[in-house]
C-alpha cells in the first residue's frame, strides 16, 4: 500500500519525490510556521475585523473561527513535528489535508470580499495575491505542499474571474480591464512559483556536488581525512569487526624531488587506484601528503588479518608506470583491530599510526598495534602529561592570523590561535595534537583563558576584531558566556570585538539547545561565525536557522578552484545566499594573489590565509618595573 501511494505520488511529483524528502521538507516548514504564528494572528484579526465592517459581521465570525481552528491544528501539528518522528502515509494524509483545507478558508474568505461591492474587490483580490506570496515562500522547499495548498489559490482566482465577468454592477470595459489584471497577476505569481522551485533544485543539486568535493580528496578521488573519519565512525557503531590502516609511502619525497611533482601526483594516484580495488574495503582516504589510511571488513574466516595487510602492501609497492618509466616507492603499514565501542576513533587512528611508526623506524613493512610493545609510543601519554605542566606554567603561547577586508586591503580580524614552541619533543605538538588532550582533561578554557590574555592587549589601540574557536563542550557549559565577558572586560574590549567560531559539527549537534546559547551570545553583543562552512555537513538550510554573522568557506574549495568551474559556482552560490540572509563571507586557505583575486570577483567580504598573512606568535608584555618609594 505505502510502495503504490508512493509511487502514484511520483507520477505527479517527479521521479526523485521520495517520502524521506518530505518528512525533512515537513520540518523545515513547521519551523517557519511557528516563527509565523504571531503574525498570522495579526493578520487575521485585522481582516475579520474589516470585513466584519464592509461585508457581515456572521459571515467574518466563522471564517475566522474556521481559520482559527485550522491554525490551531496547524500549530499542534508544527509542535510534534520532529526530524526523528515516525512519518508515514498516515502523518502525509493528515498534512496534505491540514494544509489544503487552510488555504481554502483563506481562499474563500477572500472571494466573499471579492463577490461583494466592486470597491471591495481591490482588498479581495490583494488578499489572493498574499496567500499566493505565502504558498510560493513558505511551501516551496516541498513540492506535495505546493501543489496542495496551491491547487485553493487556483480555484480562487478562477473564482474571481467568474464573478467578475458575472457581475452587473461592472461595464464591459471594467470587467476586461479586472479579468486581465487577475489573470496577469496569477500568471506571475505562478512563473515566480515555478522559478523558485527551480533555484531551489539547483541549489540542492550545487550542495550535492559541493558535499562530495568537500569530502574528496581532489587529486586522488579518495576520502579527505574528515569524511574518513566520519566513515569510520560509523562503521563502528555498528559493532561490526574492523581493519584500520595506516599507511606512509616510504622514498616517496626523494621520488618527487628527482623526478618532479607531475611523476609524484601520478604514483599517488596510482596507490589510491590501487587502494580501491583491494577486496572487503570499505573505505580509504588520503590524510595528507603521502600518508594515506584505508578501512576494512575484518575477515570472518580464520584467515587472520595480517595476511590480508601484506597483500595490501604488496600491491602497493609493486612498480608503478609513469612518465619517466617504472618507479617505485615503499609503504609502511600499521593496522589494528577497530571493532567495538570501547576505543574512539581518534584513538584507533592514532594507535595505527603508531604501529605504523613502528614498522616504518623498524623497516618491518607492516605492523600490528600492540599495547604492550607500543605503549612507550603512544605520544598522546607524554604530551599529556607535559601539556599539564606547560599550561601551567604559561608555555602555551598565543599565536594570531591576520583577516583582512577584500574592499579595503586592511586587516580587520585576527583569529586566535594555540601554539606551543619549544616543547622539548623532537617535533613540536601541533595543535590538532594537544587540542583535543586539553579537551579530554578539561582544560580546554583553561587554555583559552591563558590565550585570551596575551592576545587581548594586542588589540588595544586597534579596530580589529578577535575570533575564538568554540567547542561543543565550551558552548554548552553555563558559565562560558559569563567567565569570557568577564575575561575581555578586564582588557576593555567590548563584546562586539570578540568572533566566536563554531563549526559544522557544533552547531549540529543539539541544534536548538545550541541555538538558544549562540542567541544569548549575540544578545551580549558577541558576533557568531561559522567555520569550515562546505567541509561537513553543508546544509543551506541551517544558515536560516542558525543566528550567524558571518560564514568562514573551508580551504577545501581554495585547493581546485581555478581548474575546477563547478566549485567556482558553488562558491559564487553560497556567497549570494549568505549575503541575501544578510551574512558576509570570509574564504580560508588564500596562499596566492591569483586565488586572492578570483575570490575576491566572487563577491567575498573577507580573506584569511598564508598569503595573506602566516600565524605570528604575540610576544608576552613585561610590566615597567616600579620603585618602592
Amino acid at each position: 500500500m505505502k510502495a503504490a501511494i508512493c509511487t502514484s505520488l511520483r507520477q505527479v511529483l517527479g521521479p526523485d519525490w521520495s517520502l524521506k524528502a518530505e518528512h525533512a521538507a515537513a520540518f523545515d516548514i513547521a519551523a517557519r510556521l511557528k516563527a509565523d504564528w504571531a503574525g498570522t494572528l495579526v493578520v487575521l484579526l485585522g481582516l475579520t475585523l474589516l470585513s466584519m465592517w464592509i461585508v457581515h459581521p456572521a459571515i467574518s465570525l466563522v471564517w475566522c473561527f474556521l481559520i482559527l481552528q485550522n491554525e490551531w491544528v496547524e500549530r499542534r501539528f508544527a509542535f510534534h513535528q520532529r526530524p526523528d518522528a515516525p512519518f508515514g502515509n498516515r502523518q502525509l494524509i493528515h498534512l496534505v489535508l491540514q494544509r489544503t483545507s487552510g488555504t481554502l478558508f483563506w481562499v474563500v474568505g477572500a472571494l466573499v470580499l471579492v463577490a461583494g461591492e466592486p470597491s471591495h474587490r481591490l482588498l479581495g483580490l490583494t488578499l489572493l495575491i498574499g496567500i499566493m506570496v505565502h504558498v510560493s515562500l513558505v511551501y516551496n522547499t516541498s513540492r506535495i505542499q505546493t501543489l496542495t495548498t496551491g491547487i485553493p489559490c487556483l480555484a480562487g482566482f478562477v473564482g474571481a474571474t467568474i464573478i467578475t465577468l458575472f457581475d452587473r454592477q461592472l461595464t464591459l470595459d471594467h470587467k476586461v480591464i479586472t479579468v486581465f489584471a487577475i489573470v496577469a497577476i496569477f500568471g506571475y505569481m505562478m512563473t515566480a512559483t515555478v522559478q523558485n522551485l527551480k533555484i531551489r533544485d539547483r541549489l540542492k543539486s550545487l550542495v550535492s556536488e559541493k558535499t562530495r568535493l568537500a569530502a574528496e580528496d581532489p587529486l586522488t578521488g579518495l576520502q579527505n581525512r574528515r569524511s574518513f573519519v566520519e566513515l569510520v565512525a560509523a562503521q563502528k557503531s555498528t559493532g561490526r569487526p574492523l581493519t584500520l590502516v595506516f599507511i606512509d609511502l616510504d622514498r616517496f619525497k626523494p621520488l618527487n624531488d628527482q623526478y618532479g611533482h607531475a611523476v609524484g601526483d601520478q604514483v599517488l594516484m596510482e596507490i589510491g587506484r590501487r587502494l580501491n580495488e583491494q577486496p572487503k574495503m570499505l573505505g580509504a582516504a588520503r590524510l595528507g601528503g603521502d600518508e594515506f589510511a584505508a578501512l576494512f571488513a575484518a575477515p570472518g574466516d580464520a584467515n587472520p588479518e595480517d595476511l590480508q595487510i601484506r597483500a595490501l602492501h604488496s600491491s602497493l609497492t609493486a612498480p608503478i608506470q609513469s612518465v619517466s618509466g617504472d618507479v617505485s616507492v615503499g609503504a609502511s603499514l600499521g593496522w589494528v583491530r577497530a571493532g567495538g565501542e570501547s576505543t574512539s576513533v581518534s584513538e584507533v587512528l592514532h594507535s595505527a599510526d603508531v604501529a605504523m611508526r613502528r614498522a616504518k623506524v623498524e623497516h618491518l613493512g607492516v605492523a600490528e598495534f600492540d599495547p604492550v610493545i607500543d605503549q612507550a609510543a603512544l605520544a598522546s601519554s607524554a604530551i599529556e602529561i607535559a601539556f599539564r605542566h606547560a599550561l601551567a606554567n604559561g608555555r602555551i603561547r598565543t599565536a594570531l592570523q591576520p583577516i583582512v577586508s577584500v574592499r579595503s586591503g586592511q586587516i580587520v580580524t585576527m583569529e586566535l590561535l594555540a601554539r606551543w614552541p619549544n616543547s622539548g619533543f623532537p617535533r613540536d605538538p601541533a595543535p590538532q595534537d594537544f587540542i583535543p588532550i586539553a579537551e579530554r582533561l578539561g582544560l580546554l578554557n583553561d587554555m583559552l583563558w591563558s590565550t585570551l590574555n596575551q592576545a587581548l592587549p594586542a588589540l588595544v589601540g586597534t579596530s580589529w576584531s578577535l575570533a575564538i574557536n568554540v567547542s561543543p563542550s565550551q558552548l554548552t557549559s553555563r558559565n562560558f558566556l559569563r567567565k569570557l565577558s568577564g575575561v575581555i572586560a578586564r582588557h576593555g574590549i567590548a563584546p562586539q570585538r570578540i568572533e566566536l567560531e563554531i563549526t559544522e559539527e557544533v552547531a549540529f549537534r543539539n541544534v536548538v539547545e545550541n541555538c538558544a546559547v549562540l542567541e544569548q551570545a549575540r544578545g551580549l553583543g558577541f558576533r557568531v561565525v561559522l567555520d569550515d562552512f562546505g567541509a561537513g555537513y553543508s546544509s543551506l538550510a541551517m544558515l536560516d536557522r542558525l543566528p550567524l554573522d558571518k560564514i568562514k568557506l573551508d580551504r577545501a574549495f581554495v585547493g581546485e578552484l581555478r581548474d575546477r568551474a563547478a566549485t567556482q559556482k558553488i562558491l559564487k552560490a553560497t556567497m549570494s545566499l549568505a549575503h541575501e540572509l544578510g551574512i558576509s563571507c570570509t574564504v580560508e586557505g588564500i596562499e596566492s594573489a591569483e586565488t586572492a583575486a578570483l575570490v575576491s570577483s566572487f563577491g567575498c567580504d573577507q580573506m584569511q590565509g598564508y598569503w595573506v598573512g602566516m600565524p605570528e606568535l604575540v610576544e608576552p608584555r613585561h610590566q615597567p618595573l616600579e620603585l618602592a618609594s
